[in-house]
């Protein structure tokens, strides 16, 4: 269940491009086990008159033991490198992923 938000977003990105591009950054590395039809993109659009710079992206995933630091480490880096294709290489975007324990978290979907 990933959960994807997205910040700072410009009136101008084409969102459907960038939707596309962040599941196939996130299911990149199928040892992740990230599947495309689980995530679900929360984009937050830049209010007029900010002056915003940087893009954030978080993404919480359940903890996995294939998951570690280092694995997420690497696609974090594919995640804000799919970005840029989508929006442009001089566009500042930050990745955050951050797993968590299912057993130890309240989670609900009715």
């Amino acid at each position: 269940m990933p959960l994807v938000t997205v910040f700072n977003l410009r009136r101008e990105d084409r969102l459907s491009d960038l939707e596309q591009a962040t599941k196939r950054a996130l299911t990149s590395m199928p040892e992740l086990a990230i599947n495309d039809w689980e995530i679900n993109l929360v984009p937050v659009l830049m209010p007029d008159g900010f002056d915003g710079e940087v893009t954030r992206i978080n993404v919480d995933l359940w903890e996995r033991p294939e998951r570690t630091k280092e694995a997420l480490q690497e696609l974090a880096t594919r995640l804000a490198r799919a970005f840029q294709s989508v929006t442009g290489q001089d566009r500042k975007v930050k990745v955050v992923i951050r797993p968590y324990d299912v057993e130890r978290s309240g989670w609900v979907s009715l």
